[in-house]
């Protein structure tokens, strides 16, 4: 049965994000099945771009939001446009801009619409962990608002088992959940270019982190690793693609403590990303270990799709940790450990055959991810 479902996300495509992309491929997909898809989301102009059953509503609005009160005129220009489109049967609401459930849960009531929220993470907990702590009595507010939203929506799409799990523990029925995880941008199974060649050093043994350099990510373990590694093997050396709030910050500490096998490299066009992740011979992922159940490090989908083995560094009570020693893909290091990291790198670099067969096994979990057919069957059963 044909039904009409708002998307509601800050960035869409062709502007740059990650949700974006991801809220891209589901409308597609959804359109393919019949649905009458509404993506309502920003740009520097208002307007409304129109396709067969795909319509595009682009709120004008900052596209380099910082602040909270940026984020609140971003949320309240997005709630002005709801309340102008036509009923819909489901409405789904992301995570871009923090918060945006409670906005699209009155806007699902006022449609009598089903709300279905993907977290893709969770705000306002995750705020402690990326460094701001607003006033006790803000942080409580939109804490009850958000719990209340959760328990009250028709369905929540976590994107972890380790998510699931701290969404339970806030007493959430697991009767609404259905843990989706995320997947791969497209281009990196189609081979339509090249990376920057003049940033990259083809002689050397690549450990590449591809993606967002995040306040919830921690570096200091690998940074340990880098300047013991610069010592002894020369020829290995880590790639960070220069994006994200924490790209300042590492780059001071990567000058303070005199490491040169770290290089930043811009990011590269989504036509440039298969040839990028593919030029990495390990691909790197790290997390805060205060992060687990609130967000979920997406860069391992596409390191899987690349075919490379993953070096996480975060806590083994993430779902990312047993992925990756269940399916042989990789190696999974605690927090502080820079020992086990060091000697994981060398590893891969002394043992071809391990790498390779690390690559195969990285390859096959990747044929056999398929989230797109569970939200599928989940937009069916509502």
């Amino acid at each position: 049965m044909s039904k009409s479902i708002l998307i509601i996300n800050r960035t869409f495509p062709p502007a740059f994000g990650a949700t974006g992309r991801m809220a891209c491929d589901l409308a597609i997909m959804l359109r393919s099945e019949g649905h009458k898809i509404t993506i309502l989301t920003t740009a520097i102009e208002s307007k409304v771009d129109s396709a067969r059953n795909l319509d595009v509503h682009r709120v004008q609005a900052n596209q380099k939001p910082k602040t909270p009160y940026d984020y609140f005129k971003i949320t309240s220009a997005m709630k002005r446009v709801c309340k102008t489109l036509p009923a819909h049967d489901i409405v789904i609401t992301m995570t871009d801009p923090p918060l945006q459930a409670i906005m699209g849960a009155k806007i699902a009531k006022k449609m009598r619409a089903k709300h279905v929220h993907w977290a893709m993470d969770l705000y306002p907990d995750l705020l402690p962990v990326i460094g701001h702590n607003p006033h006790k009595f803000i942080m409580s507010y939109f804490t009850k608002k958000m719990r209340a939203t959760i328990k009250n929506a028709d369905n929540v799409v976590p994107i972890s088992k380790c998510m699931a799990r701290y969404f339970s523990y806030l007493s959430l029925s697991k009767r609404t959940m259905t843990t989706i995880e995320n997947w791969a941008d497209k281009y990196l199974r189609e081979d339509t270019g090249e990376p920057d060649q003049a940033l990259l050093d083809d002689q050397k043994f690549r450990i590449l982190y591809a993606g967002t350099i995040g306040l919830a990510h921690e570096f200091d373990t690998v940074l340990k690793a880098a300047k013991y590694l610069q010592k002894i093997s020369p020829n290995i050396e880590f790639i960070f693609t220069n994006r994200g709030g924490g790209k300042d910050n590492l780059a001071a500490k990567i000058k303070h403590h005199g490491i040169t096998n770290i290089k930043m490299v811009p990011p590269q066009p989504s036509k440039n990303l298969s040839a990028l992740m593919a030029s990495g011979d390990l691909h790197l992922i790290t997390m805060k270990p205060d992060a687990v159940g609130k967000l979920f490090p997406s860069k391992f989908y596409s390191a899987i799709a690349a075919g490379r083995p993953s070096m996480f560094v975060g806590p083994d009570t993430c779902d990312l940790h047993n992925k990756i020693t269940k399916n042989n893909c990789g190696v999974s290091v605690r927090n502080g450990d820079a020992k086990t990291l060091i000697n994981g790198i060398l590893k891969y670099y002394n043992d071809g055959d391990v790498w390779f067969d690390h690559c195969k096994n990285a390859s096959t979990l990747h044929d056999n991810h398929h989230p797109l057919d569970q939200w599928k069957s989940l937009i069916e059963s509502l």
